[in-house]
């Protein structure tokens, strides 16, 4: 297993830009407890259930954060998963990740911060330092349980190589700040399933149903220049 350089920092630094104080809505996004080989709060999936693909768990250790990792020896699309019920409002989900060894390849999905069945934030190739992996999700009337999602590969475009995710948080916003970003709304994922429907997994049984959300997904503008 190749560990990330950048394990020296002594501390993380919530993702949510500008929202440092703010309360993270997932259970132990920070990754600084589980049991075994498993931190708390979290679970393994993965499209197909193979050897060469290993989910890691690095516990905090010296004054390092806590990390968790997925590798793909083979081309699959593999996760670490927590499932968190939001209220109707705006919220920024996003993670800091490290990748190494992905690729290039526009055909194949990189490393994301998502919801199971959704590709949302843009996914990183190849071999990249800590960096922030986020987007912009809208809770529509009655609240939402949603499948956060930290890892590689998507329909289509699964790949190969490893990946480190720290620092992972869900946070409640009044609405997202000016600049470019992906932004989802749920409500429009429901009007087309059917409101209560379980569409993460109508997007894994048709992924021509993921692609069409696609259409959902808006990037952001960022402000006019003055």
């Amino acid at each position: 297993m190749i560990l990330p350089g950048g394990l020296q920092i002594a501390t993380v630094v919530l993702a949510t830009p500008g929202f440092s104080a703010a309360t993270d809505l997932l259970r132990n996004g920070d990754f600084s407890a589980g049991t075994g080989d498993t931190p708390d709060g979290w679970h393994r999936e993965s499209w197909v259930d193979l050897p060469t693909t290993r989910f890691v768990w690095i516990k905090p250790s010296g004054g390092e954060p806590g990390i968790v990792s997925v590798e793909n020896g083979a081309d699959n699309m593999a996760h670490w998963v927590q499932h968190v019920h939001l209220n109707p409002g705006w919220y920024y989900v996003g993670a800091q990740v490290e990748t190494v060894g992905l690729h290039a390849d526009p055909r194949k999905t990189g490393a994301m911060v998502s919801l199971t069945g959704l590709a949302v934030s843009a996914d990183l190739k190849g071999s990249n330092h800590w960096t922030t992996s986020s987007f912009y999700l809208k809770v529509g009337v009655g609240g939402a349980d949603v499948p956060i999602a930290l890892g590689i590969g998507f329909f289509g475009g699964y790949d190969t190589g490893q990946v480190f995710f720290r620092g992972a948080s869900v946070v409640s916003v009044d609405e997202p700040p000016p600049g470019p970003y992906q932004v989802i709304d749920l409500d429009k994922v429901n009007s087309h399933f059917g409101q209560g429907s379980q569409w993460p997994l109508a997007l894994l049984l048709c992924p021509l149903m993921a692609a069409a959300v696609a259409g959902w997904i808006l990037l952001r503008p960022p402000p006019p220049s003055s």
